[in-house]
Parts: structure tokens; C-alpha cells; sequence
């Protein structure tokens, strides 16, 4: 069915399944015959593809989803639910390219629309008992097994045993949900490390309308001046960092005179104005951010602080991010 449903995680997504997907599910449901070989086969032809799909959005109760990676912004998989009855419904079509790490944060996702978007209260799968790596899948992260069917699922002609195994809200929150995303949290840090080198914080960016007024105040918390007051004339601002042991290094920064860069900060009450945070390589944290719906508002350029490459986003939380190349 056509519907809007939508959920990001740590490394990936779930988004709807579009008619722009055709080809994508035509090349990952028959990319690998051997590891697919309990999925049902489909034709090769994009037309065939696209003639079920119109079929499908005609559908009620079927939520059909694309697995997106949210760092490389690649698709890597599908996955669904459908014939929901009495708050319970079905999921399968869950496939996912060669090498992909998105088995179980596609699945704590899934569960979560279902339970937290759609307020169903189970979520259950018939598995061919023969596939015995996707029913131990089940097993370890805390489904249970319901009954065995024999004989109930017919593929190629042929029909096999199927298991079903399910998990209500209780299980989901009080089982599955604690391990998957613990696994979703590691997979993360690895693909960022990977992808980019990973975010490292630098400093808190506040803004103030007088650093000598603000530095004081600081002290009280253990701060000391730790640099020379700097000039960006560039950006219109004066500034100065301050540190103290066990806490964040931050950035105190005042308009230069005539300027009005920190004026909506100041005029809303807003003393944070950017978290900073190290990259190894700016144009790729870039493009990742990019991907994620954030947005330059001030282009790469070399800083007259740090004499390395600085960017300025804005991501779709309304946060200001200072990006710092730093490849050394």
C-alpha cells in the first residue's frame, strides 16, 4: 500500500518502497540464488516488477520498505509487514544484499513502526524450516516459536515445513529491542570509522555578547583562558577558547564591532551556537551529512584559528555544526 511511514536508526533506514525501487528489487532478491534460494523467485523484467508494485499500493494493511544506509546512502535490502488483523500482522520479503550489516537494525526498525506508528500489538514470520540460518536469526534475538506447519509453504512447486515465530510488545521492549540496538550502536561506530574516520568532538561554540563579561563566569565552573583572542574578520566574530579538567573545551565568540553573526543567537537566548567536531576528511563527513538533510551555510575554507579546512552545517534538527579537517 502507499503509505508514509518512515524510520532512521543508527547506520540505516526504513523508508517506503517506491516504483523508482523496481530495478533495485529485481537485482537484490536474485543477486545471490544460493542464499536466496527459500525467497520467491520474480521475473527479471522491470515491467513485471512494476506491475506487481501497482498491485501492491492498491493493497491495504501491507507496508511495504526499503533499507537505506544513512552513512553511504546506499540501499541494501527490503523488508515488510502486511495482512494485519486484530493488531497483528506478518513480516517477511526481508532480503538483503551480499556482505550487508542491516539484518538486525532492519528488524528492531520494522518492529518499532509497527508497534510505535501503527500501535499493533504483535509482529510474527513464517519461515521455511529448512532455512535453518534465518530461523536460528529468530531464535537468537528473543522470538519465540509458536507451532510448526508442515508442508504449508509451496515453493518451486515443492512444499516445505514452516515455523512460526512471533513477539508481542512485552518481548520486543523487555528482550529483542535492549539486544538489537546494542548491535545497531556498534555497527555504527564501525561503518563511521570506515566511512569518514568518525565525528570526534573538539569544542561547544558559545555565543555571548561580551567575552570579558562571559570569562568570569566560567572561572566559577573551572575554566581558564587557554588560548590567545583570535579575529575572524571572514565570519565576523571574536573569540577565545577556554578548558578545564574533565569538561568540554568550548569556544566563547562575540560579534566584531558593526558585525551581527551571533544576533539571532543572542536576540533568542540560544548561548550554544555549534558543537565542533573532528574529521579526518571534511568533504566526506560532508557528503554524509548531506545525506542525512543537512545543509552548508558556510562553504569549506581554510580557518584563521586552526590553519586547517572548517565547514559550517546546519542539520535538520535546527543544529550548527563546526566540521574541522584534521588528517594529521
Amino acid at each position: 500500500m502507499k503509505h508514509q511511514l518512515s524510520l532512521e536508526g543508527w547506520t540505516y533506514r526504513l523508508r517506503p518502497v517506491t516504483k523508482e525501487d523496481a530495478q533495485f528489487i529485481i537485482d537484490v532478491r536474485r543477486e545471490d540464488a544460493d542464499r536466496n534460494r527459500y525467497v520467491h523467485r520474480i521475473s527479471p523484467e522491470i515491467q513485471e516488477q512494476l506491475k506487481w508494485l501497482e498491485a501492491y499500493f492498491e493493497r491495504d494493511g501491507d507496508y511495504y520498505f526499503v533499507v537505506e544506509n544513512r552513512v553511504t546512502g546506499r540501499k541494501e535490502g527490503l523488508i515488510a509487514f502486511y495482512n494485519v488483523v486484530d493488531k497483528k500482522a506478518e513480516w517477511g520479503r526481508w532480503v538483503l544484499r551480499k556482505g550487508s550489516f542491516a539484518a538486525a537494525e532492519s528488524v528492531y526498525l520494522l518492529y518499532r513502526i509497527a508497534f510505535e506508528k501503527l500501535a499493533l500489538e504483535e509482529l510474527y514470520c513464517r519461515t521455511i524450516l529448512d532455512n535453518t540460518a534465518v530461523v536460528s536469526f529468530h531464535t537468537s534475538i528473543g522470538e519465540k516459536t509458536r507451532k510448526i506447519d508442515e508442508r504449508s509453504i509451496e515453493l518451486d512447486g515443492n512444499l516445505y515445513d514452516a515455523v512460526e515465530q512471533y513477539a508481542n510488545r512485552e518481548t520486543f521492549y523487555g528482550d529483542i529491542a535492549p539486544k538489537l540496538e546494542s548491535n545497531a550502536e556498534l555497527i555504527m561506530k564501525r561503518m563511521l570509522e570506515k566511512e569518514i574516520g568518525g565525528f570526534r568532538f573538539s569544542h561547544l561554540g558559545i555565543a555571548c555578547k561580551s567575552i570579558d563579561a562571559e570569562i568570569p563566569i566560567y572561572r566559577l565552573f573551572g575554566y581558564k583562558v587557554s588560548s590567545e583572542i583570535f579575529i575572524d574578520n571572514e565570519q565576523g566574530i571574536r573569540g577565545v577558547f577556554l578548558d578545564a579538567e574533565g569538561k568540554p573545551q568550548i569556544e566563547l565568540l562575540e560579534n566584531l564591532q558593526d558585525a551581527h553573526t551571533l544576533d539571532q543567537q543572542l536576540k533568542n537566548g540560544i548561548k550554544i551556537y555549534h558543537i565542533a567536531l573532528l574529521v579526518e576528511n571534511i568533504q566526506k563527513a560532508i557528503d554524509l551529512l548531506k545525506r542525512n538533510r543537512g545543509r552548508i551555510i558556510k562553504p569549506i575554507k581554510d580557518s584563521s584559528f586552526y590553519k586547517k579546512k572548517i565547514c559550517f552545517m546546519i542539520l535538520p534538527n535546527m543544529l550548527m555544526v563546526e566540521l574541522i579537517e584534521n588528517n594529521m
